[in-house]
């Protein structure tokens, strides 16, 4: 997916308004944006879009988001270059 195709169907999903998660947990919000852009789940650790990973976060959540990751093979640069 492009990141013109990510904008057009993101504000699609922003049209829509609140939507019920469709998994319980902490990964349910993730899990619901994903099936709305049309993403196959995957544990794989690489970026979701080409270069990018889709992070999303419940709102008035007190938990934190992971930014950088630990995986020395998820990481496409430098890991000091990126921060």
């Amino acid at each position: 997916m492009t990141i013109n195709q990510f904008r057009l169907r993101f504000d699609k999903i922003r049209q829509m308004g609140w939507v019920p998660s469709k998994r319980r947990g902490p990964t349910g919000v993730g899990h619901t944006l994903e099936q709305l852009l049309g993403l196959k789940e995957n544990n794989v650790a690489l970026p979701d879009l080409g270069k990018v990973e889709l992070k999303a976060h419940r709102v008035n959540s007190p938990s934190m988001i992971t930014l950088f990751t630990f995986n020395r093979r998820a990481w496409k640069m430098n890991q000091l270059d990126a921060i």
